[in-house]
């Protein structure tokens, strides 16, 4: 932030040049990730106001950043054809036909319109830019997730049924499968169901219970 703040100082006339100008950054780690499950998926959509709710849907089953959602126009719908259209995002990559679910089909259908499908409050020829009712609603119900997780428990989810990782990355809209890797998070059961199936592998004629998946995977953890 304040490498873009200094450059804009530059391009205003404030200043001559950067003093950041030829220092190297520290890389970024890949941040908090936070996949949802099922039972706070549910929760946070019954308690969710309608356009919160909306918006929420969309990111679970599109894997769309909230931008994205928020500045999205009834043109970019495609209602017959079932799929959306996403013209421009954080990166160039970002261009991208998202197919939609049936939920996302709904939300879409019931909120369709010419121009943006989540206007500002005061003047509908704007989109939305944030939304403030989040952060509240998950202090109420004892959460702790951001907004963008929702694109987040969209890529693990996909690759947990898996999508291969070079269709997730065209649907996310990343630039590498590298970046798609850094959404990819198995839940505690999927990674219990994986062992399920090692353990059916060795022992085809003596299936694993849940207590023998779970012992074993005690004594590779030791």
């Amino acid at each position: 932030m304040l490498r873009y703040l200094l450059k804009f100082a530059v391009t205003q006339g404030h200043l001559r040049t950067s003093p950041l100008d030829g220092i190297k950054m520290f890389k970024e780690g890949p941040g908090k990730t936070r996949i949802l499950a099922q039972t706070e998926e549910a929760l946070y959509l019954k308690n969710a106001n309608p356009r919160l709710k909306d918006i929420a849907t969309l990111m679970l089953n599109t894997g769309m950043r909230p931008e994205e959602v928020c500045t999205c126009k009834g043109e970019n719908v495609n209602l017959k054809e079932r799929f959306i259209f996403v013209p421009k995002g954080k990166t160039r990559f970002s261009r991208r036909t998202i197919p939609l679910t049936p939920d996302a089909y709904k939300v879409l259908k019931r909120r369709y319109r010419k121009g943006y499908l989540s206007p500002h409050k005061f003047d509908p020829n704007r989109p939305m830019v944030v939304c403030k009712s989040h952060r509240p609603l998950v202090d109420k119900l004892e959460l702790d997730f951001r907004l963008y997780d929702l694109r987040h428990t969209f890529g693990s989810r996909m690759a947990m049924a898996g999508v291969d990782l070079p269709t997730l990355k065209e649907l996310m809209g990343h630039s590498s499968i590298t970046l798609t890797m850094r959404y990819v998070h198995p839940t505690p059961e999927h990674k219990r169901e994986a062992i399920d199936k090692l353990v059916a592998w060795n022992h085809p004629q003596n299936p694993p219970t849940v207590e023998r998946v779970e012992t074993r995977t005690s004594f590779v953890r030791l």
